[in-house]
């Protein structure tokens, strides 16, 4: 059991992304849910790692709940027009590439490698404090911050997949693909 808790926090975000998913706009059902999957998203990685028992389906994994999660609440934005449609578009280049980074990692190494990266994980906590921010501020920027982050997070996954030698889940920066 203690071997695999960590999968099964995050298999709860997946299934929470699951239910954000359906939710029709950003309500205290829809922020308790989606505190609860950033939650588990801060916990299944040091989970993993104390419990000896990290791996590649948990580091696949944890990027599925992530990208549901993005996903749900983007649906939501968009749906109740609350970004401009730039914004969509940029998000729509941001996952197209993040899709290449895919076709790259299994071309090279015969597996889906999309490793964790410290921009990665900037970008996750911008993009988790959005609902809350959208309340103080002006959300366009907010967005444009976000596409900013995504765009260099893409960009450092393309390098990293592009110049490893083996996949490793966690890359600090492009500056340690080698290391």
């Amino acid at each position: 059991m203690k071997k695999h808790l960590a999968n099964i926090v995050t298999s709860s975000r997946i299934i929470g992304a699951i239910v954000l998913f359906f939710c029709k706009d950003i309500t205290t059902f829809f922020l308790v849910i989606y505190v609860l999957c950033g939650f588990t998203d801060l916990i299944d990685g040091p989970i993993a790692r104390k419990t000896n028992s990290t791996s590649t389906l948990g580091a696949t994994l944890d990027t599925v709940g992530d990208v549901g999660t993005y996903l749900a609440l983007t649906k939501i934005l968009i749906k109740n027009k609350l970004v401009p449609l730039w914004i969509f578009v940029w998000i729509l280049g941001a996952g197209i590439l993040f899709g290449v980074c895919s076709f790259v990692s299994k071309k090279r190494f015969n597996k889906l490698y999309l490793p964790h990266t410290y921009i990665g994980k900037i970008f996750g906590g911008v993009v988790f404090v959005l609902p809350v921010a959208m309340k103080f501020f002006d959300g366009t920027i907010w967005m444009a911050l976000i596409c900013t982050i995504a765009s260099i997070h893409v960009i450092e996954l393309f390098i990293v997949q592009s110049k490893s030698n083996e996949a490793k889940d966690f890359v600090p920066s492009i500056f340690h693909i080698n290391k």
